[in-house]
């Protein structure tokens, strides 16, 4: 998931998701967005594994940023990690639907759809 921001309790041991994003509208392009955070839940992975995070239009499968990520270091595969990532601003050059997408070894394993588009103008 791509989210404006994610707040962590230490107390409660909580992740809280703050503007979960499933699309963008901006006034006009080309246009600059982010900054954002990735939120990603992972299990059955082992530490170090890499992970390759991207974000590319569905159509084309033209990838317009990606990201290298891995495992936390003492992952057992029987549980559930989380990893947090900054995503920095990056451009876009066209309105139209994207995949914001986690894989590893080639396959992903997280997709989610994210919708950009502009302002209409009367």
């Amino acid at each position: 998931m791509i989210c404006d921001d994610v707040l962590m309790s230490v107390g409660r041991d909580k992740h809280t998701l703050h503007g979960v994003i499933n699309g963008i509208v901006i006034p006009e392009l080309p246009a600059v967005i982010g900054p954002y955070v990735a939120y990603i839940r992972l299990s059955n992975v082992y530490g170090g594994s890499e992970i390759l995070i991207s974000f590319c239009t569905a159509d084309s499968d033209e990838e317009i940023f990606r990201l290298d990520a891995k495992a936390p270091d003492k992952s057992d595969p029987l549980q559930t990690h989380t990893l947090i990532i900054r995503i920095p601003a990056f451009a876009v050059e066209a309105a139209g639907r994207y995949i914001f997408s986690a894989s590893h070894g080639g396959v992903p394993f997280a997709q989610s759809p994210i919708e950009i588009s502009t302002l209409e103008r009367n």
